[in-house]
């Protein structure tokens, strides 16, 4: 299983949005980040990164 972590504009630790996150979609212009136990956080703003390896996620706010 992966996990990430997301960050909004670049990964430092000031910056997370939310944690062991499982899946990623789309909602009209939003992106819907799920965690494992099923929280929904919406975001505004373009994917910039998705490293599966490092398990983190980059998104470029609008």
């Amino acid at each position: 299983m992966c996990l990430a972590a997301c960050y909004k504009n670049e990964q430092k630790p000031e910056n997370l949005m939310c944690k062991y996150v499982s899946t990623i979609g789309f909602r009209g212009d939003k992106i819907v980040l799920t965690d494992i136990l099923g929280e929904e956080t919406e975001v505004t703003g373009k994917l910039s990164t998705v490293d599966l390896v490092k398990n983190y996620i980059v998104i470029k706010s609008a």
